[in-house]
């Protein structure tokens, strides 16, 4: 029987079994190929975000050492959509390499659209309250700070807390040997007035009417210095501790306008490393010292010149400011001063002298006692006044007092105003304004210190043109974004070439973050 064999099966079968492993190697190839595009879409969006962060506020970093992103571009108006189309365009370059190119004969293994973009979390400046600020100017301030600074702001704080009680136990003293005198000094004039009228019955007892009472022709005429310290304190602070009271900043600003008081912009975006703890709040006022000026300090510009002082008070204008923080600084003096005065024997037997030749002979019991106290409290006040008038006129003053450096004698008192005018040199050892401005940081009011701040560099930024709308509350400080990339197939389209198998290609969805905050 004769066979008939079909021509050219081996090469359909071998046509069969090459379009097989085609494909088979088409899709191992087109998988490898899939899991780096998905790198790539991944680098994407993290290149994409590392450039939106680049493009951070220089003006910020270069007079306040802190990142952070203007979310209104310039414009005055926030809205994170202008982030978005920023980030978009970013990460176009990474997904289409060929973007912008007029020409290209390079071949793209990795073809890919973006199909969304989104920043789905962003942190703001004054989220928790500053709080997103105050870590930053934190961390940027420790890592610019010597290896001992953790030593120099834990004594800061102790002799700031020294200093505190000290005010606290010198305004106690005062107020009660206050009333104590107040209520002796009633004694002492019913006192007086029953001498007085005894007197004059006994005057008119005397034929002759030449009768003079013994105690009224011998008693010493003595300067009382609590009379002139009454008179002082009825006077303008400033124009007692100023040179020239007149060269004072009148500048004020509308509190309600100001990021600190407006209704601002909030962010969703939850960061790590915020931690407020004494050592951070230590660095934090250092950073303060460092980069706004009080008024001994120069470079001022802003909506304010004494912004120290703001950040400290809170007050609208640049008087009372300076007015509050005078007052605190005098307090904390006379507290220092006090103490040294009661713990000097020459001193409390001077004062004792002086207050039995004011006191005379009335027989009123404790005024003696009183009026030696009062007399050192004065005394004290009147040092402390010539303390603060050396340091605002750039002076330096001892945080704690000695012989050689107390300054006012007890005879002086009673010419406190004359002293002061001569007192006014910028001379001395010990510790400076700013010092002491660093002591008050460290016992104020810290959880407003860094939304004040916020305040004054607002107020700065404003005064550039370039800047002339910036926001605080604008000011981003980390994103975390969402992309769906759409990946074009390559080597499957050969196999739907034979298999008729579908080209369809792969979505795609990854997220990305970044802060400027290390560990956030």
């Amino acid at each position: 029987m004769k066979r008939y064999r079909c021509r050219g099966t081996i090469a359909v079968f071998l046509s069969l079994i090459s379009t097989l492993f085609l494909s088979l190697l088409c899709t191992l190839t087109e998988s490898a190929r899939v899991q780096g595009a998905e790198s790539v879409a991944s680098s994407a969006l993290d290149m994409g975000i590392f450039s939106v962060m680049g493009e951070y506020e220089k003006e910020m970093l270069e007079r306040f050492n802190v990142f952070f992103l203007d979310g209104a571009y310039g414009t005055g108006e926030f809205d994170i959509r202008k982030a978005e189309m920023r980030l978009k365009n970013m990460m176009e370059y990474t997904a289409e390499p060929d973007k912008g190119l007029p020409l290209s004969f390079s071949m793209n293994l990795f073809p890919m659209e973006i199909e969304q973009c989104r920043i789905d979390k962003y942190a703001l400046a004054t989220d928790e309250n500053g709080g997103v600020f105050y870590a930053q100017a934190v961390a940027n301030q420790k890592a610019g700070l010597a290896a001992d600074v953790i030593n120099k702001v834990l004594d800061s704080q102790n002799k700031a807390a020294q200093q505190e009680k000290a005010s606290k136990e010198y305004e106690q003293s005062d107020k009660e040997i206050g009333k104590r005198m107040d209520e002796l000094e009633a004694e002492k004039e019913a006192v007086e007035e029953s001498e007085r009228q005894a007197a004059l019955e006994d005057k008119k007892g005397q034929q002759d009417g030449a009768f003079i009472p013994i105690d009224e022709a011998d008693k010493i005429q003595v300067e009382n210095p609590l009379d002139e310290i009454k008179k002082i304190k009825k006077l303008g602070l400033l124009g007692l501790v100023l040179k020239d009271p007149s060269a004072v900043s009148e500048k004020s600003v509308v509190k309600k306008e100001m990021v600190s008081h407006r209704e601002t912009e909030k962010g969703n975006l939850q960061l790590q490393g915020i931690k407020r703890d004494l050592i951070s709040d230590g660095i934090f006022q250092e950073y303060l010292l460092d980069n706004f000026p009080g008024i001994t300090g120069g470079g001022r510009e802003g909506s304010l010149d004494y912004q120290l002082e703001y950040i400290l008070v809170g007050k609208d204008n640049d008087v009372d400011n300076l007015k509050s923080v005078v007052n605190r600084l005098l307090l904390m003096r006379e507290g220092a001063n006090f103490a040294y005065a009661m713990g000097n024997a020459s001193m409390r037997e001077a004062a004792l002298a002086l207050a039995v030749l004011l006191v005379g002979a009335i027989p009123i019991p404790g005024l003696v006692t009183a009026t030696k106290a009062a007399l050192l409290l004065a005394w004290a006040y009147g040092e402390s006044l010539i303390d603060v008038r050396i340091l605002l006129a750039g002076g330096k003053v001892p945080l704690l007092k000695d012989e050689s450096s107390w300054r006012l004698s007890l005879e002086n008192l009673a010419h406190l105003t004359q002293v002061l005018e001569e007192a006014g040199s910028g001379t001395g050892k010990g510790l400076a304004y700013k010092d002491y401005l660093r002591l008050l940081l460290a016992v104020g009011d810290k959880k407003e210190y860094p939304m004040r701040a916020l305040d004054m560099i607002e107020g700065q930024m404003r005064k550039r043109a370039a800047t002339a709308e910036f926001h605080a509350d604008y000011c981003i400080a980390g994103i975390r974004a969402e992309a769906q990339f759409y990946i074009k197939p390559v080597f499957l389209r050969i196999t739907s070439a034979f298999t008729g198998t579908s080209k369809r290609g792969i979505e795609y969805g990854t997220a990305g973050a970044m802060t400027y905050l290390a560990g956030g």
